[in-house]
C-alpha cells in the first residue's frame, strides 16, 4: 500500500494525493495523451513505463508535489496516491509494502479497480479478509474490527445473492458430487497462493476464493460469479458450480466476527458513532513554490509527441551493425515476422539452427 526508500544521491519525487478527485484527475490526463494506448493496455497505469510532464497535470488542475529525498530519508506513499521520479546518480534503492490495520477498504477498493480492467492481484483481498477472520480474537481495536466485519458482510451478501441468482436460471449445484479442499486459513502460504492461481476467472482475473462457475465444454476455464456468462455460448443447464465454501461456513464466519465485534465495542457507544473524523490537515489548494513556477513557464509549449528513438526504419541489436547491403550480399534472407501487439516487424535469422533476431523495426515503415 506504500512504499519506503533509502538512496545515496539525491531523489526527485512527484506525487498526486491519492484522494478520489485527485486520483481521477490524474487518471483522465492518462488517457485523454494515452487513449490509443490505453485500448490495447488497458491497466497501463501499472505497468510503471510510462511518464509525462508535471506540467500536463498542472494545466489540467491536478495538484502534483514534489520533494527531494536525500540519504537516509523515508518516503511513504499512501493508496491511490500516483507518484514518480528520478535519481539524480547511481543509487540502492529499497521498497517496501505495508498496510496497517484500517487498510481494508482501500484493499477492496483496489481489488475492484483491478477487476475493472482483468488484472490479476498480487494476492487474493478474499483470502485476506477471511484469513483475518479466523483469527478474529487477536483483533483488539473495535474500530478496525467493525471495518472488517462490513466488508464481510459485502462480500458474503454478495457470493450469496449470485449464487442463488445462478441457480435460478438453471446452473447446477454439483457440491454433493465432487469433493473440492476447503480453504486454508490457518495462515497465508506459498502452496495457498499456488492454488489461487489456477482459479482465477477467465474474465476480470478475480481469484474464485468462495466458488466458481465452470462448464462441461471446458476443462480448465472457470468464471467468478459475475461474469459466467461471458465464459461460454453453452446454456446455462451445462455450468455447475464449484463451491469452496458452503453457505453455512460464510454465516457462521459473520456470526463469529460480529459476536468479537460487540465484546469489543465501548459501553454507551451506538452504531452512529463508530466513524472517527480525521485528524489530518487539508492539503493545501496548490503546492509552495508552484505558484512561481507557473509564472515563470507561462506559455510554454509542452511537446507530447511519441518518442523516436532512432531514425533509421531499422534499429540493429547485434554488436556489429547490421545493414540493408550486408543482408542483400547474404546467401540467406532473415525471416520477417510480425508483432501485432508491439506493432513491430522483427527480423530473425535461423541459417545456423540458432533462432536471432537481427533488426525491429515499426510496421508504419514501408523501406528497409
Amino acid at each position: 500500500m506504500s512504499a519506503d526508500r533509502f538512496c545515496l544521491p539525491t531523489l526527485q519525487w512527484y506525487g498526486v494525493p491519492g484522494t478520489k478527485k485527485d486520483a481521477d484527475g490524474l487518471e483522465q490526463v492518462f488517457k485523454n495523451y494515452l487513449s490509443m494506448k490505453m485500448r490495447d493496455v488497458p491497466d497501463l497505469l501499472h505497468h510503471i513505463t510510462t511518464m509525462f510532464s508535471p506540467r500536463l497535470l498542472q494545466n489540467a488542475e491536478v495538484p502534483i508535489y514534489k520533494l527531494l529525498q536525500h540519504q537516509g530519508e523515508f518516503v511513504v506513499t499512501f493508496p491511490r496516491s500516483f507518484h514518480g521520479g528520478f535519481s539524480m546518480g547511481p543509487n540502492i534503492g529499497e521498497a517496501v509494502n505495508f498496510a496497517t490495520h484500517d487498510w481494508i477498504a482501500h484493499g477492496s477498493d483496489a481489488n475492484e479497480r483491478y477487476r475493472s480492467f482483468a488484472r490479476p492481484a498480487v494476492f487474493s483481498h478474499d483470502r485476506l479478509t477471511f484469513t483475518m477472520a479466523h483469527h478474529v480474537e487477536q483483533q483488539q481495536s473495535y474500530k478496525n474490527c467493525r471495518l472488517l466485519l462490513k466488508e464481510l458482510e459485502r462480500v458474503v451478501q454478495e457470493e450469496l445473492q449470485l449464487r442463488q441468482k445462478l441457480m435460478e436460471t438453471g446452473v447446477r449445484d454439483v457440491s454433493d458430487q465432487i469433493e473440492l479442499p476447503k480453504n486454508r486459513l490457518d495462515q497465508l502460504d506459498e502452496d495457498s497462493a499456488e492454488y489461487d492461481d489456477k482459479r482465477l476467472c477467465h474474465a476480470c482475473k478475480h481469484v474464485c476464493f468462495f466458488s466458481a462457475v465452470a462448464c462441461v465444454c471446458s476443462q480448465s476455464k472457470v468464471s467468478c460469479l459475475r461474469h459466467s456468462h461471458f465464459m461460454c455460448r453453452c446454456p446455462s443447464q451445462r455450468r455447475y458450480l464449484m463451491i469452496w465454501s458452503p453457505v453455512e461456513e460464510l454465516k457462521a464466519t459473520l456470526k463469529r466476527v460480529n459476536a468479537h465485534c460487540e465484546s469489543l465495542k465501548p459501553e454507551g457507544q451506538s452504531d452512529a458513532d463508530e466513524d472517527v473524523p480525521s485528524t489530518v490537515d487539508a492539503l493545501p489548494a496548490i503546492a509552495v513554490g508552484v505558484e512561481r513556477d507557473l509564472e515563470e513557464h507561462k506559455g510554454d509549449e509542452i511537446d507530447v509527441e511519441p518518442y523516436e528513438g532512432y531514425d533509421e526504419p531499422w534499429q540493429p541489436i547485434k554488436d556489429e551493425p547490421v545493414t540493408r547491403k550486408d543482408e542483400l550480399a547474404s546467401s540467406h534472407s532473415p525471416e520477417v515476422i510480425t508483432d501485432e501487439e508491439r506493432g513491430e516487424e522483427i527480423a530473425i535469422d535461423d541459417s545456423d539452427d540458432e533462432i536471432e533476431i537481427v533488426a525491429v523495426r515499426e510496421r508504419s515503415t514501408n523501406s528497409y
